[in-house]
């Protein structure tokens, strides 16, 4: 299976319902639920600017810019519109400086906090009361009593021009918390599963990359030991049957440390899956493209200053990145199927002499094996189970010595008697103080002699006549300047009406286009006829549209009369 067709398939169900947000495990899927977001940090996680697939966060997230969610680069699809899958679901608190702009249902568990602009695209149910649940689901405090969410066409708007909106988890009864307890312990045990799966592939090394050998059509494990320094400094390659699942077992000690430029192929991302056994810190010290993905939920992974990405599904335990950087994930779900040392495996007669079966030994929670071919079958036959030997009988054990009496502590000797103190000497007598010295008369004081006379002040003499000031001439009168007709930031107009001459109710909308997306800033209804006025930055490029409010009463004549008054920004539409 190709990863496009995958991703397609993936794309439409990725996330869970807003009303059903509990874990569930998945058989041979790592990842379980998980595996509908792109990305799952048991912890806080910092500065992401871009997620093509859902994202769920166990503790906050903070960022001092913006986040998409849900939009897939040039040559791939973006996940469908859905009225009820979250694709951004937050346990703890949410601080961001820029919009949020996310193609699904937004639930936090915490405090929410998210600039002015941010937007969240759902689709439509068909349900008549669509947007009155969106209403219930998305009231804020303090918040507009005009808001509604905007009708598109194929889907709503839900913006947060006036406050900040989202979906508390306590508003649908959410158990936010759980989830993500549950979530970790099933990962966790899948991870302990994994890490006993006995390598069936060789690693072949050279002066660049680990080229990774197998022949399994199925599944293909490979260990790759770099203990103590956790040196990954080569690519990674796998030779293996085409649509044969990829397990890399890393074995870094505390820290990894990420030193090369690819990581995987892309057209093996989706089956392709590295296991990070030991590692408390994951870093990426060169931005490095992974294809596939990452199973380290113990982990915190500190993504490059720069960028870098990983194409594949990926639990974390923390995830830290600079302010600055453009680190991405892209969506190439895990496709699973994964088969743990314990999964029963179907058994087939050998040619000659059928061989007994050895059952596997049983785990505390086993996985269903996925389905099988019959060619695959055949290929995984079990070998002979070899003929145990006698039991040895147990030694008996020889009686224990007798042990021996303890040694009798010998008497303290008696303690010597004290000296007496000796007798102290008699003080001498002190010496008699010697008399004070006379004090020495003082000189009489000198007189002071006497001031010598004022000196007479010398007589002014008299100022020069200052000259006649010349006659100022007469001061034209200054030049009417002409009004400013552009006021700057200002984009104002008036309806005046309908071409088809009936009255109509109108939906004056403003958008900003941001990154090749329309972001709406500001909607006025206008009854018939009457002024609109928006107040915007000078920089920018901004949309106007007007359309009808209600589109039953529409003919073909129906056209608004617009009338433009002012328009102060750099770069401006109207539709």
């Amino acid at each position: 299976m190709d990863n496009n067709g995958y991703s397609d398939k993936a794309m439409a169900s990725a996330g869970l319902p807003y009303e059903d947000i509990k874990w569930y495990d998945v058989a041979g899927q790592p990842f379980g639920a998980a595996s509908k977001f792109n990305v799952i940090v048991f912890n806080n996680a910092n500065n992401i600017i871009d997620v093509e697939g859902p994202v769920a966060i166990g503790g906050s997230f903070y960022s001092p810019r913006g986040l998409s969610v849900g939009f897939a680069g040039k040559d791939k699809k973006a996940v469908s519109y859905s009225p009820d899958l979250v694709r951004f679901l937050i346990g703890g608190s949410v601080s961001m400086a820029g919009p949020l702009v996310v193609i699904g249902h937004v639930v936090a568990g915490g405090g929410f906090n998210a600039a002015k602009g941010s937007t969240y695209l759902i689709g439509k149910s068909g349900m008549m009361d669509q947007i009155q649940d969106l209403e219930f689901l998305y009231q804020a405090n303090g918040g507009s009593r005009y808001w509604e969410p905007s009708d598109t066409g194929d889907h709503y708007l839900v913006s947060s021009y006036d406050v900040p909106r989202f979906i508390p988890a306590s508003r649908i009864r959410a158990n936010i918390t759980g989830f993500f307890n549950d979530a970790r312990e099933s990962i966790e045990n899948y991870k302990k599963c994994i890490e006993d799966l006995v390598p069936n592939g060789i690693v072949v090394e050279n002066n660049h990359e680990w080229i990774l050998r197998g022949n399994n059509p199925l599944q293909n494990v490979f260990l790759i030991d770099l203990k103590p320094n956790g040196l990954i400094n080569k690519g990674i390659r796998a030779e293996v049957p085409q649509g044969s699942t990829v397990i890399v077992r890393l074995r870094t000690g505390a820290n990894a440390h990420l030193q090369y430029g690819v990581y995987g192929e892309r057209e093996k991302a989706n089956r392709t899956l590295y296991v990070f056994e030991d590692a408390s810190n994951i870093y990426m010290e060169k931005s490095s493209d992974i294809w596939g993905s990452i199973l380290a939920p113990q982990a915190m992974f500190h993504a490059h200053p720069t960028g870098g990405h990983v194409s594949g599904n990926a639990a974390l335990g923390a995830f830290a990145v600079n302010a600055d950087s453009g680190f991405e994930f892209h969506n190439f779900p895990f496709v699973g199927g994964v088969r743990c040392q314990t999964t029963p495996v179907p058994v087939v007669p050998a040619p000659v002499v059928p061989a007994p079966v050895v059952p596997a030994p049983a785990i505390p929670t086993p996985v269903i094996p996925a389905p099988v071919s019959p060619a695959q079958e055949e290929r995984e036959m079990c070998p002979e189970c070899p003929t145990c030997p006698a039991q040895r009988p147990c030694p008996v054990p020889e009686p224990c010595p007798k042990p021996e009496p303890c040694p009798t502590c010998p008497a303290a000797p008696p303690c010597p008697k004290s000296e007496p103190c000796p007798t102290c000497p008699a003080a001498p007598p002190c010496p008699k103080p010697e008399p004070c010295p006379t004090c020495p008369v003082p000189p009489p004081c000198p007189k002071p002699e006497p001031c010598p006379a004022c000196p007479e002040c010398p007589k002014p003499k008299p100022c020069p006549e200052c000259p006649p000031c010349p006659v100022c001439p007469e001061q034209k009168p200054c030049p009417v300047c002409e009004e400013c007709k552009i006021k700057s930031g200002v984009i104002m107009g008036c309806i005046k009406g309908c071409c088809c001459n009936n009255f109509h109710d109108w939906d004056v909308k403003l958008y900003e286009r941001c990154n090749n997306m329309d972001v709406l800033l500001r909607c006025v209804k206008i009854r018939g006829c009457g002024f609109f006025e928006f107040k915007v930055p000078y920089e920018g490029v901004y949309i106007l549209k007007v359309r009808l409010a209600n589109n039953r009463c529409r003919t073909f004549r129906c056209r608004p009369m617009v009338t433009l008054n002012n328009v102060g920004v750099e770069r401006f539409m109207m539709e």
